[in-house]
């Protein structure tokens, strides 16, 4: 599918957007619709909220190209609705996340199930008649806008985006007629793509799924079918081959325990040092060190008992992430953990990779939720861990399903990264589609070329 460009363009007047389209002009915002946000809310705290009453949005309820969240919303009372009758919302707003990592985040308001206001952290940008509304959230939204956004960030502190660098931002505008076709073209193409990356995300979810089912069945029933069973003698476990030991966590391990984070939490972290492993390193499919942080050879002597070595399991023990584990590969470098991080030293280094895979199993995540405690958040103790009961065939055994699963495992990853690489793919057109058609590289207004 391609798309013919417009018969005749011309110099924009601005830098990044180099020529447009003859009858399209460029203004300020500010010309084109009224910016308003609310400053401070005089006082309004979270004590205030109500169970009902008006709907009071936040960043997370602006989800960018999906609805906006009036579900998941805090309430207010009337009197302090009343209070800012400029940003009582309204269809065909737009709103833009204007602080922190959320900051440019845009959505228009297609329904109200209710009246609404926002915080302020989020602008309510009301386009005046020669502005579509749709046409104005697909330009803010565009990557040339967006990069705009990123630029003017404030660098002191939390990311934020002042009110009057909204009001600065430069619109392309087309005449009211053709903007409304872009925008109703940009709905129906996005939709299309939307449903594709939607259908690769579902098969990775079910590719996680028929993965954790192999796992499942090789460390708990072998690869024979015809071998002789016995009960284990543990629920979830059932009936197990003759032969595999039924065991504890505990009995297994020479060390079952946990770091700390240093004295002054993040400005503990320096540029180079011992890495130091958080929850959000440790993945079933490995160690992600994307977004590592180090400490000091100081700090890491001040906690000799958290070190890791090659071998260790190690299990995510608090949070969303519980029950995430994976093995420390070998030569791997100094590292140490913290609380969220549990190390499982195996007695004997045998067993150590099957035994890191039975962690996967869905058997075994489900101990870990029949053991969570914690009213306030999920967590896991030593003593609950060492309890977690497994089988263990014997060596030769152990070896030949962990050849099976390496090769099994292997398609999945394959089939994994193919859809994922789909999503990206979809994705990146997604954003060029948008940012083309809304800055006149392409002329949508009649039926593209097959």
């Amino acid at each position: 599918m391609s798309f013919p460009r417009y018969p005749k363009y011309k110099e924009s007047g601005v830098e990044w957007l180099g020529d447009v389209p003859e009858g399209w002009e460029v203004k300020r915002l500010d010309f084109l619709a009224s910016v308003k946000a609310r400053l401070g809310w005089k006082g309004l705290t979270a004590s205030e909220y109500v169970p009902e009453g008006f709907i009071f949005l936040a960043t997370p309820n602006i989800k960018g190209e999906r609805e906006i969240d009036f579900i998941n919303v805090n309430y207010i009372t009337a009197e302090r609705y009343y209070e800012s009758p400029e940003i009582m919302v309204q269809v065909g707003d737009v709103l833009i996340a204007k602080d922190g990592s959320t900051l440019g985040t845009t959505n228009v308001v297609r329904h109200l199930p209710a009246p609404t206001t926002v915080n302020s952290s989020i602008a309510v940008l009301r386009p005046k008649p020669e502005l579509n509304s749709s046409y104005c959230f697909r330009w803010i939204t565009s990557s040339y806008l967006q990069s705009v956004i990123q630029s003017m960030k404030d660098g002191q502190g939390v990311p934020h985006l002042f009110q009057e660098d909204i009001r600065k931002f430069s619109v392309l505008l087309p005449p009211l007629s053709e903007q409304k076709t872009i925008a109703e073209f940009l709905d129906r193409e996005t939709r299309k793509i939307d449903d594709l990356v939607a259908e690769q995300q579902q098969l990775i979810e079910l590719l996680k799924e028929k993965r954790q089912a192999v796992i499942s069945h090789a460390v708990t029933k072998g690869l024979n079918p015809h071998a002789p069973m016995k009960p284990s003698g543990i629920e979830w476990l059932g009936d197990v081959p003759e032969g595999w030991e039924v065991t504890r966590i505990g009995f297994l391990c020479c060390k079952i325990g946990s770091g700390k984070t240093p004295l002054g939490g993040g400005e503990a972290y320096v540029t180079e040092g011992i890495l130091f492993i958080r929850s959000q390193n440790v993945y079933d499919d490995g160690m992600h060190l994307d977004d590592v942080v180090y400490v000091s050879e100081e700090t890491d002597a001040e906690q000799p008992w958290s070190r890791v070595v090659s071998g260790d399991i190690l299990l995510n023990i608090t949070g969303a992430s519980l029950g995430r584990t994976c093995l420390v590969p070998d030569n791997f470098q100094a590292a140490n953990v913290n609380q969220h991080v549990c190390i499982l030293r195996l007695l004997s280094s045998t067993s150590r990779h099957f035994v890191s895979m039975v962690l996967k199993s869905s058997g075994m995540k489900a101990q870990f939720d029949a053991a969570q405690n914690g009213a306030a958040r999920e967590g896991l103790n030593f003593a609950q861990i060492s309890k977690l009961a497994l089988a263990v065939p014997p060596a030769a055994e152990q070896t030949e399903i962990l050849k099976f699963l390496d090769t099994e495992l292997a398609k999945f990853d394959t089939l994994t990264t193919e859809a994922q690489h789909a999503i990206d793919l979809l994705q990146e057109r997604r954003t060029a589609l948008i940012s083309a058609a809304v800055t006149g590289q392409i002329d949508v207004r009649k039926p593209p070329k097959n």
